[in-house]
């Protein structure tokens, strides 16, 4: 991307690459930068918003992240992925009504999204509604059954039903499973207090 940017720096989709690829290789500020550039000359990108979004998540950069979020469903109100990671903007800042609808509306509009489901489990989880959380997290784990994360989720909130038997196996069972790669997407994780 770098030698076609420098053998022609109007090559936009140069810029964008590059931008996705210094994000990736954790230089994030350089990529957010390429993406800015992309943005800048195709503002009505809703897929670049929500990438700069999403690497302005990573920079803890809430307040921007939250801008180009809000922009890119503005763009395309159908982006599942712009809303999952609105969403988890939102439960940072503790805003968990919120962030359970862009969560729901995620699993709407993409009902494959399975990070959606465990961003929405999370929320159900340390809002107190363990039953609902259970329902969530099992339709995610419909998906992919080997999602350590989402597992350890679902541990946790069978463990808050008294079900501690159950959460104590599938801990044991996802202690061996690899992370979870959701390489372009941010997580909810330990965000909510």
């Amino acid at each position: 991307y770098s030698a076609a940017i420098q053998l022609d720096p109007g090559q936009d989709n140069a810029w964008f690459g590059r931008g996705m690829a210094y994000g990736r290789m954790g230089l994030v500020d350089e990529g957010v930068a390429d993406l800015s550039v992309y943005i800048q000359r195709h503002p009505d990108s809703s897929v670049a918003y929500t990438k700069r979004g999403v690497r302005n998540i990573w920079r803890n950069k809430l307040r921007d992240a939250e801008r180009d979020l809000t922009r890119a469903i503005a763009l395309d109100p159908n982006n599942a992925e712009a809303h999952d990671d609105l969403g988890v903007v939102h439960a940072k800042h503790g805003r968990l009504q919120t962030a359970a609808r862009h969560f729901a509306t995620t699993i709407k509009l993409d009902p494959s999204y399975q990070k959606a489901y465990h961003n929405l489990a999370i929320v159900f989880h340390v809002s107190g509604q363990q039953q609902n959380a259970l329902e969530i997290i099992d339709a995610g784990l419909a998906l992919d059954p080997n999602s350590r994360t989402s597992l350890m989720l679902k541990a946790a909130i069978l463990s808050s039903l008294g079900r501690e038997p159950e959460a104590k196996a599938i801990r044991e069972h996802a202690e061996f499973l690899p992370e979870d790669n959701w390489t372009e997407r941010s997580a909810v994780g330990g965000a909510i207090k």
